[in-house]
């Protein structure tokens, strides 16, 4: 028998639960620049996961879902069509300085979705992808998104680094409607943790 409270506590978007939806605090951004996701498999499904801002939010985005070549392309993504024009904003020693590069000739952009490690893995069995225009950011605001660890400070989550991406791309534009939604969900996703944990997600958070 189905339990149609529990169906009713769905949120029909996001497949989430209503005490952690944020699909609510979601509001349209008209991005003139286009941005690829991809997502490795492992965090479909996420309730932490915060590119489903993004999804209810980014007037042009694609998310396909793979690792290997050959899932990437299942999904939809074309290697072929991979060029110099698309740029891949990952940190590494072959990445460049976003805010004193000149990015007018990029068309496109890549951000991976997935942990540290899982990410660079994503790169490794890629080498067409590793191989493109990569940039990291100088000066990357802090990250607010205290409920998943990170390996370090200046590492944002994919909707943080979405974000500030196109507050630098686009300067005009409103990406208010993402830092919204992200700090709605780390407040609903700190009210279901138990009140002798939460203290230390919010010496985190306040730092």
């Amino acid at each position: 028998m189905v339990n149609r409270q529990r169906q009713r506590s769905i949120c029909p978007h996001c497949q989430l639960h209503t005490n952690i939806c944020v699909c609510d605090q979601c509001q349209t951004v008209a991005n003139g620049t286009p941005i690829t996701v991809i997502q490795h498999p492992s965090e479909v499904g996420r309730s932490k996961g915060t590119l489903r801002i993004l999804e209810r939010c980014l007037g042009q985005l694609q998310v396909v879902v793979g690792e290997s070549p050959e899932q990437l392309q299942q999904a939809g993504l074309s290697l072929a069509d991979l060029n110099e024009s698309t740029a891949v904003l990952f940190p590494g020693s072959n990445s460049q300085p976003l805010e004193e590069a000149n990015t007018g000739a990029i068309k496109r952009w890549l951000l991976l979705d997935g942990t540290w490690r899982k990410a660079a893995k994503i790169l490794h069995l890629n080498p067409h992808i590793a191989a493109l225009p990569r940039f990291h950011f100088t000066h990357p605001p802090t990250s607010q998104y205290v409920v998943r660890k990170a390996p370090a400070e200046h590492h944002l989550s994919t909707a943080e680094a979405a974000s500030h991406l196109l507050k630098t791309l686009e300067p005009g534009l409103d990406i208010q409607p993402i830092n919204t939604a992200m700090a709605a969900l780390v407040d609903r996703q700190l009210a279901q943790i138990p009140p002798e944990l939460k203290n230390r997600y919010l010496k985190t958070k306040e730092r």
